[in-house]
């Protein structure tokens, strides 16, 4: 059975948290604050020039946190940002490589608001519900480190 994955609250949007859920049976929740997000986001502007691919980095990073001690074959992820999807499942792809986890098959897709993913990530970002996960800013930065530029907060 696959996995769908859906967001509530914008990366990009740092005046609001983010929570990024699964769901196939089991549901998980994770959440970033605002405030951990400027941060991630202060940094990975700087690393990322000129490409400006940092917020689909930042989101596949979530994603990776949330689903990588999971056995999973299939990921289906909620259309967040159409156009970029490529580059998504590139960057989520290269997670898995550089962490030596099998890889599941990634496609994206609308999940709707019926959708369990979509229900509990909701619930969370109101705060109706606690999340599973609480991420800081050194969790996303860590796993895009390499020898060669580590991303720090300063």
């Amino acid at each position: 059975m696959p996995i769908e994955i859906d967001q509530s609250g914008k990366v990009e949007d740092t005046r609001k948290l983010t929570v990024v859920c699964f769901a196939n049976g089991k549901a998980r929740t994770l959440l970033i604050s605002a405030k951990e997000k400027r941060k991630v986001l202060i940094v990975m502007r700087e690393i990322d020039r000129p490409h400006k691919n940092f917020v689909f980095r930042i989101f596949a990073g979530l994603v990776f946190l949330l689903i990588k001690n999971e056995k999973i074959d299939s990921l289906i992820i909620d259309r967040e940002y159409p156009g970029h999807e490529a580059v998504i499942r590139s960057i989520l792809l290269s997670l898995f490589d550089k962490n030596k986890i099998k890889s599941p098959k990634v496609s994206f897709s609308q999940i709707g608001k019926k959708s369990k993913a979509h229900q509990e990530a909701i619930a969370v970002f109101r705060g109706e519900r606690k999340p599973d996960v609480v991420v800081k800013a050194n969790n996303v930065l860590d796993i895009f480190s390499s020898d060669k530029r580590k991303p720090r907060l300063k």
